[in-house]
């Protein structure tokens, strides 16, 4: 019988324990607010903005050339021995000696062959990163000379620099070969990346005036349905590799309107003949929430000069570098964006030289709901 009183003793003694370390601070704090979980998303659009037909302005000097344009004779003998060896089974590499030294690895192998950048105006999509409406003469605030983009709500100073880099080359107008890619967010859903977003501390999906927002790239490709689209809700698991957990960045929502303050980011990226990762630097976001719950917006960022040429003349098959045919196929020259991309930059001056290090993009998201897993840390290890 005393065996059964002990029992029931200890019993009544682990039950208040417990009790209490439910609410440690008393009944007067059972009230306590707790915190919304994240919530996740995954990425069904991100693509630089492309301008429509209307509004995407002329090339009055007309488009940029391709090294076949440029070196004809050799471009000629190169094609004819390429053809010769395919139908005998063989391949002809793209850095072969009959073609000139290959710029798309070594951007000073070629002069400069008088790259053609847009310098009319045009309405884009975008933000103002710099808080001014520049002009070509007399920029301020610590980015380099350029003339600012007009939006299309009317308003002044938008920072699209990228535009201007590309803007007649002929793969990157209205309607063609980029812009086809974008259109179908073929990246995206060939398995070339899956970005993620998660979002702490959102109260009121409508109205909040303190959340974070971190980007994630995921360790595998995005899910799609039978008809090709992103499926929703659907777990991914963040990159094992913790570089690309982005720093988190603290943001409101103001009927329906997401922005955030700006960070760096990085997103892997391993699509067909790619395996890098794209680098922007004071990202922001501006999204609107949809009442099916999907965020829709525009990223305006900084992209890394040197990462932004590494992200389109690093290609690879194999052993085989593809940069030269990458390039001929979008309709450039490795040499003539290398030697362009100075004269467009407007952000993040050298302390030494001056000389601006980045060019501003703007960048369209669709964020549809999913769920984020986060790896053990010791997995990056």
């Amino acid at each position: 019988m005393r065996i059964v009183e002990n029992i029931a003793a200890l019993l009544l003694v682990m039950l208040l324990l417990g009790c209490e370390r439910s609410n440690p601070a008393g009944l007067e704090n059972a009230d306590t607010e707790v915190s919304p979980p994240p919530r996740g998303y995954v990425m069904a659009r991100w693509n630089e903005e492309i301008p429509d037909v209307e509004y995407a302005g002329d090339c009055p000097f007309g488009f940029n050339v391709t090294e076949e344009d440029y070196f004809p004779e050799q471009w000629a003998v190169w094609m004819a021995e390429r053809l010769r060896l395919r139908d005998q089974g063989g391949y002809l590499p793209w850095d072969d000696d009959r073609l000139p030294p290959d710029a798309c690895q070594d951007p000073l192998a070629q002069p400069d062959p008088g790259f053609l950048t847009f310098d009319g105006p045009a309405i884009v999509y975008g933000l103002d990163l710099d808080g001014q409406n520049s002009r070509q003469l007399g920029a301020q605030g610590g980015s380099c000379a350029h003339d600012d983009f007009a939006g299309h709500t009317g308003e002044r100073g938008i920072d699209n620099q990228s535009w201007r880099l590309m803007g007649c080359v002929r793969g990157y107008r209205p309607n063609d070969l980029i812009d086809r890619l974008h259109e179908g967010s073929t990246s995206i859903k060939e398995g070339g990346f899956a970005l993620l977003m998660e979002i702490s501390g959102m109260d009121d999906p409508m109205n909040d005036d303190e959340i974070e927002v971190q980007l994630l790239s995921a360790n595998h490709p995005v899910t799609v349905d039978a008809g090709g689209d992103l499926m929703h809700d659907v777990s991914y698991t963040a990159h094992e590799n913790t570089r690309y957990h982005n720093e988190v960045a603290k943001g409101k929502i103001e009927n329906g309107i997401l922005t955030t303050e700006p960070v760096d980011f990085r997103i892997k990226a391993k699509q067909q003949t790619m395996d890098n990762e794209f680098w922007f630097r004071d990202a922001r976001l501006r999204g609107e929430v949809q009442p099916d719950g999907r965020i829709t917006g525009i990223v305006g960022a900084y992209w890394d000069m040197a990462n932004m040429f590494s992200t389109l003349n690093d290609q690879w098959i194999g052993q085989y570098h593809q940069g030269r045919n990458a390039a001929q196929s979008r309709g450039f020259m490795c040499a003539g964006i290398y030697h362009a991309m100075p004269r467009v930059a407007d952000g993040h001056p050298d302390p030494e030289t001056g000389r601006c290090t980045s060019i501003s993009t703007a960048l369209h998201f669709e964020a549809v709901p999913a769920f984020v897993i986060r790896p053990a840390l010791a997995m990056a290890d």
